[in-house]
């Protein structure tokens, strides 16, 4: 936890299949609400089939914003802006940050539970990025890849065999990190409201 952070940089290289392996098998632990366990994972391993997936959607994103049209997430100042990054920070991918593989957790959300179906989705995203870290992989959670993918690059999700009747938010670019950190980020988040009894029956704020 301590140690995580988003990573924007990667080696050209495929992680070791046995690592990814180690990681899948732990992600069967992950709590759903319900023990459903509906949540389905694609997991892109390759590369090269990676860089495929890449191309077809950053072209349908490229080609779509040369016309005025981009996701509902985003505008012109937005793309603008992340644009500017991708040549920065993003090493010259605004849409995958340049990760070697990706990770997708989807589930046929639908009905009276379809919200909490979601929240499955982004729970089991959650645990995919702390083991991934656990195991020494670098890792970046993203939604606007996927907001690219389900509103301008259909082929880019038929690619990824995930069907147009499942959710899909949250994504997992990662891989061997690029650029090694001797700590993680430090942090000081203390909004935190306790009832604990040394504030004798008030709710602190920590």
């Amino acid at each position: 936890m301590a140690n995580r952070r988003s990573c924007r940089r990667y080696r050209d290289e495929n992680v070791d299949p046995a690592v990814i392996d180690s990681i899948i098998s732990a992600m069967q632990n992950v709590p759903a609400g319900g023990n459903s366990q509906s949540v389905e994972y694609t997991v892109i391993d390759d590369k090269d089939r990676m860089r495929k997936i890449h191309d077809v959607a950053y072209t349908a994103m490229e080609e779509a914003a040369a016309q005025g049209r981009y996701t509902s997430s985003f505008d012109d100042f937005y793309y603008t802006k992340m644009k500017q990054s991708e040549r920065s920070v993003r090493k010259g991918d605004m849409l995958f940050c340049g990760a070697p593989h990706l990770f997708v957790a989807h589930v046929k959300a639908t009905g009276c539970w379809a919200a909490d179906y979601a929240i499955n989705c982004n729970l089991a995203t959650a645990y995919f990025e702390l083991l991934a870290n656990a195991h020494g992989l670098g890792t970046v959670i993203m939604s606007y890849p996927s907001d690219v993918i389900c509103e301008l690059a259909s082929d880019a999700r038929e690619m990824l065999g995930i069907p147009s009747d499942h959710y899909m938010k949250l994504l997992v670019g990662f891989g061997y990190p690029e650029i090694p950190y001797a700590r993680g980020t430090q942090k000081n988040h203390r909004k935190v409201h306790r009832w604990t009894e040394q504030t004798k029956g008030q709710l602190s704020l920590l």
